[in-house]
């Protein structure tokens, strides 16, 4: 992505642009092309640009995320070169993909200088509750092992409460108002 595209992404997520604006002057609509937002996070990773992917991101939460991507953010996910993790991991948690739950679990446990702050605990608990948003047979074996590691006690605490939640869940309950909103964040495709 150019300076240009970069700045403009800025612009629209400072409100400086509109959507129509924004997509006149980027080129392409990425509701309607979302092979553009993919291969602007393809080509962040490519050249390990932290900018970015920070910007292609913005781009994807405002327009839609597609679970087709759900490989590729994983392998975001457990690069190092960026400061974009506990975005992409609310971006699995949006997506609930399956196949996503080692790369949120192994993320889970990992450590970044960036994020020493709060001993990681923010990303720890974010790819929680995308493995609770998934609730799949894995991703609760993934939160039992999560609620059992050396993580801080809070984090154990939050995998455990997530872990209640879905074996108190019923067939049938209606799905919760934050999950129903993140839903109209993803793509239909």
């Amino acid at each position: 992505m150019d300076a240009a595209k970069r700045q403009l992404v800025w612009d629209l997520a400072r409100g400086g642009v509109s959507d129509d604006v924004f997509i006149a002057q980027f080129g392409a609509d990425p509701r309607t092309t979302p092979e553009l937002v993919r291969s602007e996070l393809e080509q962040s990773y490519a050249e390990r640009s932290p900018d970015d992917l920070r910007a292609a991101l913005l781009v994807a939460f405002r327009f839609g995320l597609s679970r087709q991507w759900a490989p590729l953010l994983c392998k975001l996910l457990e690069e190092d070169w960026h400061e974009s993790h506990e975005d992409i991991a609310g971006a699995l948690q949006n997506l609930r993909v399956p196949s996503t739950s080692d790369c949120l679990y192994r993320t889970a446990l990992r450590k970044h200088d960036y994020l020493a702050y709060n001993d990681n605990e923010a990303l720890a608990v974010k790819c929680i509750w995308a493995l609770h948003d998934i609730g799949t047979s894995e991703a609760i074996e993934k939160l039992q092992l999560l609620s059992q590691s050396d993580l801080p006690v809070p984090v154990r605490e939050r995998a455990l409460k997530r872990l209640s939640e879905l074996a108190a869940k019923r067939p049938g309950d209606e799905e919760p108002a934050y999950r129903r909103a993140r839903d109209k964040r993803v793509r239909p495709d």
